[in-house]
């Protein structure tokens, strides 16, 4: 079964056509889509991955499993979270490898350095 990580900024959301149709693929062939994002899964998040379309089985938020395991957060005035950042940028390799995906797509070149798991730099149009 084939396992795919999708970054919701600045990937899903610079191409929602496309990752729409990808993630119904996947899960039409039986596999999972784990949509891997630093936002908190919130009522507003998943309705605007319904909006884009988005097929998913998974959703994983930096910030929540975070505040999970109580890493030290603060937030600034836009209540954007701020952990340490080699904390933050390996996490999503982290629950690449925990989970088995087969391929991650990101937008941020950075992470790349932390996957073992196979691992796309998106760049959108926009850009």
């Amino acid at each position: 079964m084939f396992k795919l990580g999708l970054d919701l900024h600045g990937v899903i959301d610079a191409n929602p056509k496309l990752f729409s149709d990808l993630s119904r693929r996947v899960m039409i062939r039986g596999g999972e889509v784990h949509v891997i994002t630093g936002s908190s899964i919130t009522e507003d998040l998943r309705r605007q991955l319904i909006q884009y379309r988005i097929h998913w089985t998974h959703l994983f938020s930096i910030t929540d499993h975070h505040k999970d395991i109580r890493t030290p957060i603060s937030f600034d005035d836009k209540e954007h979270p701020w952990i340490d950042e080699a904390t933050w940028d390996k996490t999503k390799a982290e629950y690449c490898a925990k989970m088995d995906i087969d391929l991650h797509i990101d937008d941020l070149n950075r992470y790349g350095k932390h996957f073992d798991t196979p691992f796309i730099s998106f760049i959108s149009e926009a850009e």
